[in-house]
């Protein structure tokens, strides 16, 4: 693909990015958000909007549902979370809490489904979120289950930024941390990601021992405590079981 195409391609995506965290924005307002020409974004919107991709409403302009469409399908095609779409409904029955399938991507972890229990707290989780690999329980579970080499290249993309302050910025730690959690075989994070939670997580592997995702509980922390965390352990390693014979074998 020429230079120019490639710019131009990549430019409407960052205005796809930018749009998405906007409750609907002007061209201007979106232009210095993008650091663009007025023009330039003007001339993606239209493009957007004849794809049916961007939506405007009066002078403001938003993401379409359309993105909801291709995300969906995009799930539903997945075989991890057709393995596991009814068991994780159980896990946050069984456990009263939020309990997430959680994929790697990108260097990233991706919640692909999000499950709410009866005591569950309203959490910044949905389906399609990206949450750092080192700074929480499901991230952890994948990284101590990938190859070395693997581990090598997820590690490099990772930006090792505290967002608490018991984050696990040092790579060293984390290390320690992965080679803990690859012998109990589940991991965990209290408040890492965020204050007052507590996670336990779990990997999902396949026939093969390759990790496919993991399915993590989280909780605040006091209701989190030792005898708690075994128990919803026990749920969600039979939630990781259930999903890998699905995979295998179904």
């Amino acid at each position: 693909m020429p230079d120019t195409q490639n710019r131009s391609v990549t430019r409407s995506f960052r205005i796809v990015d930018a749009l998405s965290k906007r409750n609907g924005t002007g061209v201007s307002e979106l232009s210095s958000a993008v650091d663009l020409p007025v023009s330039t974004v003007h001339d993606h919107l239209q493009a957007l909007r004849s794809t049916g991709h961007v939506v405007k409403e009066g002078t403001e302009y938003r993401i379409s549902t359309r993105f909801l469409e291709l995300g969906h399908r995009d799930r539903r095609q997945r075989e991890i979370y057709t393995a596991v779409a009814d068991e994780l409904s159980t896990a946050a029955e069984e456990t009263g809490e939020q309990a997430t399938l959680i994929v790697e991507e990108g260097g990233d972890g991706v919640l692909l489904a999000v499950a709410e229990g009866g005591q569950a707290v309203d959490l910044p989780a949905y389906p399609g979120a990206r949450v750092p690999l080192y700074a929480n329980a499901g991230g952890k579970a994948i990284l101590a289950h990938v190859s070395p080499e693997r581990l090598d290249e997820l590690l490099d993309r990772q930006a090792f930024e505290p967002i608490t302050k018991r984050t696990t910025t040092d790579r060293d730690v984390l290390l320690e941390q992965l080679d803990t959690a690859r012998e109990r075989g589940y991991a965990i994070d209290r408040g890492e990601r965020i204050v007052g939670f507590v996670c336990v997580a779990v990997p999902v592997l396949d026939r093969g021992d390759t990790v496919r995702g993991s399915i993590c509980v989280c909780g605040p922390e006091s209701r989190m405590g030792a005898a708690r965390r075994e128990e919803i352990l026990s749920t969600i390693r039979r939630v990781a079981n259930i999903t890998q014979v699905n995979m295998d074998y179904v």
